[in-house]
């Protein structure tokens, strides 16, 4: 196996799922269909032999003719339980289960609660893992003559482009012990976490595993934050994890980076990427975190009242992996500027013209109008359409994202952030921005602003400022006072689990006081670190501030040729070196001289807990190409995060 980048990882992986789906029914859960579809989508299972596709669902079963059934699933005991009656409501003689996570993960939730050590620590538990689940499987088909299947197939990955890739299943991973930001004590383990989140943390150990080890990988592990440091443990201790490193050989950096040490990047709707401005407009895609749902109600005869929630037509999307123009043009979102993006779409979509539009030559600007009547010329023409799906698509995000209401409360928002921003430079003393704020939730209607991206909006201004601005109490308590009748005013339409909107105002100021708690611990979050302990820098002109945030001086200090001491990254072997340094009162004054730097390594892959922006790769990646490092960056992430969800997966509901 030669894999040298996370795409071919993740192409290798699927050629071994196509490998088992000839004749079988394929049930697949969101994650893994989130996963296909970066890939290439349904044509590739039903091109591949699969007879029928369905979700990982308890209501879906297969005919009585169709008796091979692949399931392609996280294999949590929710999942199997719906395996189960899958199976119990088919006919199946032949059954696959395909965990994307590593069975020694999978064996440990099986037996959670029981003394199962012994065969952890002799590397057995991936071998009992698949004996467990066959027989599960076995006794579920409930037939003499029946073959079943268990293997682990690590399909974790989606790659937008060749320096960036997700973690679809561990979208909603976030940087919390027990629901909390901050650690009870500052002595951790994996049990200061709830189950949940304790499992999350094995999962994604696991896939980073499989990833390394599919790319021959020897790592060393550094990290910076609570949480990530829980990861970064499991994969340093693992009997998996040690076993691999006996044998691979291609030397890595991995850093783990919370995202919680700084929200400021992806709460703020500032962002110049055109992927960032379509992700805050449109509607997530079904199922998906990292793509959209684009209306195709302008180019199709049907007579759509509702899209997307009207079932009659099927929403569009932005990425289309069988498409290089396509993946191109993605890039662009992500590295180009808007003015880049248009002239992109258009030159492209002036190929299919039916209208003969003026040429892209021709045009000093390319306006939302010009590339729309090129697309709704194709309007009915579905031999044009079918053709040309993956551009139209993109350029219809595109249009829908200018002329959304949504664009204007975007500008609106980010002409405050700019504002907020210039107040907090003039000064770093308790200011008037969180009255200014207070008065904003107060007119949010009357300037058609959403209740949650103002949210996003407050904990931009606590990241920003950190322990740097100690905020007025009396502000603070007016502004919980404001939020609580806001809350309460938008109870149905804000993101509160019960969809009834049954809430009282005690209630409502009881989030209230939460959310303002948890703003006072998100602006906490930095105090631990030394040099990234400010984002809020002089500009390099000399006047003003602008924010460099705590990855983009970490990336920048990474590349350095002149090797800046990286005083907050941890190592995991540090603890008991340091020990035996002071032990033997040796070596203290040339350590930093001595210990390992992560840009000693050919690659450095830097995985951000609980999600990133188009924005902020773009700016990491220019970082690391202006540098002239010879060291190839990753970057890596749990989603993409755009500012209403960085708020939702902030704050405690």
């Amino acid at each position: 196996m030669s894999i040298t980048s996370v795409k071919e990882f993740s192409k290798y992986w699927w050629t071994e799922v196509y490998n088992r789906i000839i004749g079988a029914v394929v049930f697949l859960d969101d994650c893994s269909a989130e996963c296909l579809h970066w890939d290439g989508g349904l044509f590739n299972l039903l091109n591949g032999g699969a007879v029928a596709v369905k979700s990982l669902s308890p209501f879906e079963s297969a005919s009585k003719e169709q008796r091979k059934g692949v399931f392609l699933t996280q294999a949590t005991s929710t999942q199997l339980k719906t395996i189960s009656e899958i199976i119990r409501n088919s006919d199946f003689t032949h059954c696959i289960l395909i965990s994307c996570v590593s069975l020694d993960v999978v064996y440990l939730e099986l037996n959670e609660g029981k003394d199962v050590s012994d065969i952890v620590a002799a590397g057995k538990a991936p071998a009992e893992a698949t004996k467990q689940l066959e027989s599960m499987l076995l006794n579920w088909i409930g037939k003499k003559t029946s073959a079943v299947e268990v293997v682990h197939i690590p399909i974790f990955t989606i790659s937008p482009t060749n320096t960036v890739f997700l973690t679809p299943p561990y979208y909603n991973l976030y940087p919390t012990f027990n629901g909390k930001l901050i650690p009870d004590s500052a002595s951790i383990d994996l049990y200061s976490l709830n189950a949940e989140e304790r499992a999350q943390v094995r999962r994604l150990a696991s896939g980073l595993n499989s990833l390394l080890e599919s790319m021959n990988m020897k790592e060393d592990v550094y990290y910076m934050g609570a949480f990530s440091s829980l990861i970064a443990g499991v994969l340093e201790n693992s009997p998996v994890c040690l076993s691999r490193r006996k044998n691979c050989s291609n030397p890595v950096s991995l850093i783990i980076v919370d995202r919680t040490l700084d929200l400021a990047g992806v709460t703020s709707h500032s962002s110049e990427s055109v992927l960032d401005k379509i992700m805050s407009t449109l509607p997530r895609f079904p199922g998906h975190s990292n793509d959209v749902a684009v209306d195709m109600s302008p180019i199709c005869e049907a007579n759509v009242i509702s899209h997307p929630d009207d079932i009659q037509l099927s929403p569009g999307c932005l990425y289309h992996a069988n498409d290089d123009s396509c993946i191109q043009t993605f890039d662009y979102m992500i590295n180009k500027s808007q003015k880049e993006v248009m002239f992109d779409l258009y030159n492209k979509l002036s190929k299919i013209d039916v209208q003969r539009s003026p040429s892209p030559k021709t045009l000093v600007k390319v306006t939302p109008q010009s590339v729309e009547k090129i697309v709704v010329a194709s309007k009915g023409n579905y031999e044009i359409i079918s053709k040309h799906m993956g551009v139209i698509q993109q350029a219809l995000a595109v249009v829908q994202m200018l002329k959304s209401p949504r664009r204007a409360q975007m500008d609106l928002l980010m002409s405050l952030e700019r504002q907020i921003l210039e107040n907090l430079a003039a000064s770093r003393e308790s200011t008037s921005v969180l009255n200014q704020i207070g008065h904003l939730i107060k007119t949010r209607k009357e300037r058609n602003l959403p209740l949650e991206n103002l949210l996003a909006l407050i904990i931009h201004v606590y990241s920003l400022t950190g322990t740097e601005v100690v905020f007025n109490k009396q502000h603070e308590d007016s502004l919980v006072e404001t939020l609580s009748v806001a809350i309460f005013e938008d109870r149905k339409t804000l993101f509160i689990d019960d969809e009834t909107g049954i809430m009282t105002p005690e209630e409502s100021h009881e989030i209230s006081k939460r959310f303002m708690a948890r703003f006072k611990e998100i602006a906490q979050m930095r105090k631990t670190l030394q040099k990234y302990n400010s984002v809020l820098k002089p500009c390099d002109t000399g006047t003003g501030h602008e924010y460099r945030g705590v990855l983009q001086q970490l990336i920048d200090d990474l590349v350095d040729t002149d090797r800046p001491e990286l005083v907050d990254l941890r190592h995991r072997n540090e603890g008991i070196k340091d020990l035996l340094r002071t032990g033997l009162n040796i070596l203290t004054s040339k350590k930093s001289r001595n210990s390992k730097h992560p840009a000693d390594a050919p690659t450095v892959i830097v995985y951000v807990v609980g999600g990133t922006s188009a924005e902020e790769c773009k700016r990491l990646q220019r970082g690391v190409m202006t540098s002239g490092a010879d060291t190839a960056v990753l970057l890596a992430a749990s989603r993409l995060l755009p500012p209403a969800a960085a708020a939702r997966a902030a704050l405690p509901l």
